[in-house]
Formats: C-alpha cells, structure tokens, sequence
C-alpha cells in the first residue's frame, strides 16, 4: 500500500450531526462544508455482501488534513466502524483492491467497502485490525467530487 503519508481526513462517527458541528467548530475553529446526504448508498460487507447505509456528511472547509463528520442511520452496515470505535483515517490510493489486498494479506478486516472483491472492493473500503485505527481506503478518482464538495458552503 502507499505510504499514509495520504492521509486526508480524519472522520468522527456522530450521533447528531448538528450538534456535533456547532461543538467540535467552536473547539477547533473551523467552518463547514454543505451537508450531503447519502439515501442510501450501495455497499458491500464480507457477512451480508451487497447492502445499504444512510449517511448524512459534512467536512471542515480548512485542510490539507479535514475533520470529516459523519451521522449514520442505526441498523445498517456502517455499525460496523462502530465496533472498532467512531473515528477513522481517510487516505488517498491509486487502487482500492490493491491497497485492500495488501492490508489483508497484513491482518486487517474488510468492514464495509463499496463493492465487493470482483469489482475491486469500488472506490472505498473501510478495514479494520485490532489494536489499530480503522482505515478508509479512498480511490483518486474520488478527489474531483471532494474538492467540489469541499468548495461548498451551507
């Protein structure tokens, strides 16, 4: 896998994300992005293969390094991050099944990604290893529709 030198986001699971906006923007100085919401958005899990989440996102408009906010609806595959904790790190790499296929052969979990192992696990993948933080794999051809959203205010 590239180095995690990539490191572009650090995301918080929260339970409100209205709330969490106004507490960690005072505590950190930051302005948001428009919130996005995705009703559902397709994923795949290694125990129940295709599924769906339900997200509602928003970044802090300040980088290189964003805090991402992420509200999930309960009952959905997403619960899984939660079982490692409610953070993660979000890192850029040229092939998501490759960088996936290299942490796998490491130890690490798949939890949720966006397709399964024949399509290349899509353009992300969340994995998962004891003792570690939970990493987001993001595909570089995602960074046009991020620099996009990270443009935008609410």
């Amino acid at each position: 896998m590239e180095s995690l030198g990539e490191i572009f986001h650090h995301g918080l699971i929260v339970d409100d994300l209205a709330a969490a906006m106004a507490r960690v923007g005072a505590a950190a100085g930051t302005e948001w992005t428009a919130v996005r919401k995705f009703d559902p958005l397709p994923v795949w899990t290694p125990d129940e293969g295709r599924g769906e989440i339900r997200l509602t996102v928003a970044y802090s408009c300040e980088g290189p390094l964003r805090i991402e906010l992420v509200e999930s609806v309960p009952g959905t595959p997403y619960d899984r991050l939660r079982a490692f904790g409610r953070s993660h790190l979000g890192v850029w790499v040229e092939s998501v099944g490759a960088a996936v296929e290299t942490l796998l052969a490491q130890g690490w979990h798949v939890l949720v990604a966006g397709a399964g192992p024949r399509h290349g696990y899509g353009s992300m993948a969340y994995l998962g290893r004891e003792g570690s933080p939970v990493i987001e794999l993001v595909g570089t051809e995602l960074r046009g529709f991020m620099a996009e959203w990270w443009a935008t205010r609410p």
